[in-house]
């Protein structure tokens, strides 16, 4: 797949379809962040959610947007999110405010995500573990023709809510993919683990599950 350099941290000119994903949980798995940007020329689709315990998931998509600023900021109406690389390779800061929904089940979130609305606030400051991974191409990396790489961390994410600040320092993983979507075929089946699901603009629907070892996913049938 050739060599990575600094460069392929941040925006490929030259790609259809691009994705950035950073995941954080504590040790338990019993709480979990992750947020999701996947641009398309001029639109972009934008998740974020949150898992806690005894807690209904909470949930923002953002699909088909508009609004994208400069390097990969975001301000599509009712929602503001940037996503800037402070060290190649060693560091990431991740934010975004703008208000999500209470979901519960949380499979409410393939259809219309209907649910109580809230204010929501994420910074999440990504620090590295260790140096990224090319994805292989295969199922649980991008198609030939694309390129990628994951590559795990350590993350410092607090979460404003209407009940107070949540405070989350625990591991992290990150992966940028580009020429193709990031679709997770990692989980081989359903457990009984905290799930964060989501769908996709082109109307796949993925579910995560958040175990101690963090996030897996995989799209499931209608």
């Amino acid at each position: 797949m050739g060599e990575l350099t600094a460069a392929d941290e941040l925006a490929h000119a030259d790609v259809a379809v691009e994705a950035w994903w950073w995941w954080a949980w504590d040790a338990a798995g019993t709480t979990g962040v992750f947020v999701g940007l996947e641009l398309h020329g001029e639109r972009f689709d934008y998740w974020a959610g949150v898992v806690r315990p005894g807690q209904p998931y909470l949930y923002l998509g953002e699909l088909r947007g508009t609004g994208r600023r400069a390097g990969l900021e975001l301000k599509p109406p009712e929602l503001w999110a940037d996503h800037v690389c402070d060290s190649p390779w060693r560091q990431w800061s991740v934010a975004n405010e703008g208000y999500g929904v209470l979901l519960e089940p949380a499979e409410e979130a393939w259809g219309r995500a209907y649910g109580e609305r809230v204010p929501l606030a994420v910074d999440l400051e990504w620090s590295a573990a260790g140096p990224p991974v090319v994805l292989p191409a295969g199922r649980t990396g991008p198609p030939d023709g694309a390129r990628g790489y994951a590559q795990d961390g350590s993350a410092d994410v607090v979460v404003e809510l209407l009940g107070g600040p949540l405070h989350l320092d625990g591991r992290a993983r990150r992966v940028h993919v580009w020429g193709a979507p990031y679709v997770p075929a990692d989980l081989a089946a359903p457990t009984q683990c905290p799930v964060a699901p989501y769908r996709r603009s082109d109307g796949r629907r993925v579910q995560q599950v958040l175990t101690p070892g963090g996030y897996l996913g995989r799209t499931v049938s209608e």
